[in-house]
């Protein structure tokens, strides 16, 4: 359960502990007299504003900003986070290129990785973007003249994706897809069977990344 659900279950329970404590002071002092009459009532109004104080934190609190990858369109809501899945962060992914990059071999050949302001707040969204080129190279057929972006790509392109996914721990992939690329510099054989076999890992990996900074996606 996410942090998020704790403190709503945390700040609904202290309302109505609070509520109910106050409902058992006002009986208690309907049944007394003097002194303890008026501190019961006291007591017992202080701990329903309390109550109400608490309730009004988590409705001020809510999670009501869309959140890029949780946010439903159907039901205007963020859902929870256990219910994300790899293929939703695939098709979140495939919409936000197309808000960056007018097509796909602009993204290899333009000066798009470049443009800090295309990947949220420091970055954030850089290593997604670096996977995702890598996953949708290698979802492609062998055959698929998709692989032309990989050959024409620019070396400026090749560096960002590269340190992009040096900086999420992504050093062994990268030495092996740059080795590929040296022997290979017209993606052949070796470069397309690499990249088609790690297609369920860049998956995992964009799938792990969007988990552990979700909250950074707002």
């Amino acid at each position: 359960m996410s942090g998020k659900k704790w403190q709503t279950i945390a700040l609904i329970a202290i309302a109505a502990i609070c509520l109910i404590v106050a409902i058992v002071l006002f009986v208690v002092a309907g049944h007394g007299d003097g002194y303890k009459k008026v501190l019961g009532v006291i007591c017992g109004i202080l701990l329903v504003v309390l109550s109400g104080l608490f309730l009004l934190y988590w409705w001020l609190s809510r999670d009501t900003e869309p959140n890029f990858f949780l946010y439903n369109r159907r039901t205007k809501q963020n859902m929870s986070v256990n219910e994300l899945t790899p293929q939703i962060v695939i098709d979140r992914m495939t919409f936000f290129l197309a808000q960056i990059a007018d097509s796909p071999e602009l993204l290899w050949s333009g000066d798009v990785l470049e443009r800090g302001s295309n990947f949220g707040h420091r970055g954030v969204y850089r290593p997604l973007v670096a996977y995702k080129m890598l996953y949708d190279m290698g979802d492609k057929e062998p055959d698929s003249p998709y692989w032309e972006y990989l050959e024409n790509a620019s070396e400026d392109v090749i560096r960002i994706l590269c340190n992009s996914l040096e900086r999420v721990g992504e050093k062994q992939i990268v030495r092996a897809f740059l080795m590929i690329l040296e022997a290979e510099p017209t993606p052949g054989p070796q470069m397309k069977d690499f990249l088609r076999r790690n297609v369920g890992y860049f998956s995992n990996r964009m799938f792990l990344y969007v988990k552990r900074f979700i909250d950074y996606f707002y």
